[in-house]
């Protein structure tokens, strides 16, 4: 299969994408680390031998986008930002949820989840965080030893983010080609042999079984993911936070399938 993709924005054409790649780690907790795929450097710096990263927001063309981060630091930012996606996803919700067969609940039921799932990891409170999963249905362990695993491997992503409002969006899930067992990788490359940089994307999922054991898995035909872009504390590249959520018919509620780390990368390769 051929594409051929353009990309403009704040550098000359440097060339057409002759690449893309798409790599998906589903981690379940028990006994799996929260681990990247080494491509990039955190900071638009290449990997010793690796890629110079060009930008890391880009549309599905390698296109760069515009960007309007709103800081979350402080109470007050904080809660305006709460208040902000639980509009837009209430907004974003309307028509993914007609187009989704059976009674689903009304859109603040998925933006009560985007909440719960999102502004504990982005504060970093764990307290939050467990009440959180209550409130959706879920289970705390009992037997938990300091911060639950989940919540510290995305906190590191997560906590103290700038979010790009402007840019979160809510649409139908489509799941990955299955792999074997709870862990897989997938890669698809895309070439039309011109040369030039190159889009590269991680996807890294956690599948929080142990915490909502009666959630559908994300090949449920509810499945939704909403995607919110954010720019970590200290980094300059963009981080997409993926939840994919599933409805509960028994429970009533929207509950996490999957939480995910989506990372767009454009780059080109020294030398």
């Amino acid at each position: 299969m051929t594409r051929t993709h353009g990309w403009d924005g704040g550098m000359s054409r440097r060339g057409s994408i002759d690449l893309k790649t798409i790599l998906a780690l589903v981690f379940a907790l028990a006994g799996l680390s929260w681990a990247a795929v080494g491509l990039l450097g955190s900071r638009g710096e290449p990997e010793p031998d690796g890629p110079r990263v060009l930008s890391s927001v880009v549309d599905d063309q390698g296109n760069e986008l515009e960007t309007d981060y709103t800081s979350t630091s402080g109470t007050k930012r904080l809660d305006a930002a709460r208040e902000q996606i639980q509009n837009i996803v209430n907004a974003e919700s309307m028509g993914v949820l007609t187009a989704i067969e059976g009674p689903k609940g009304a859109p603040e039921g998925v933006s009560d989840a985007v909440i719960n799932a999102f502004v504990p990891l982005l504060s970093g409170d764990h307290d939050a965080f467990l009440a959180a999963i209550e409130a959706m249905g879920g289970k705390v362990p009992g037997d938990l030893d300091g911060e639950h695993p989940m919540f510290t491997h995305l906190k590191k992503e997560l906590e103290g983010a700038k979010i790009d409002l402007s840019r979160i969006t809510v649409r139908k899930y489509v799941a990955p080609e299955p792999g074997q067992g709870r862990m897989r990788m997938t890669r698809d490359e895309e070439n039309d042999g011109s040369g030039g940089p190159s889009m590269r994307t991680q996807r890294m999922e956690m599948r929080p079984e142990s915490v909502f054991p009666d959630a559908p898995e994300p090949t449920d035909p509810s499945a939704i993911e909403v995607q919110i872009p954010v720019q970590p504390k200290g980094e300059d590249l963009e981080t997409i936070f993926g939840l994919v959520l599933t409805w509960n018919k028994d429970l009533k509620l929207w509950q996490p399938a999957t939480y995910g780390v989506i990372k767009n990368r454009l780059v080109e390769e020294e030398g």
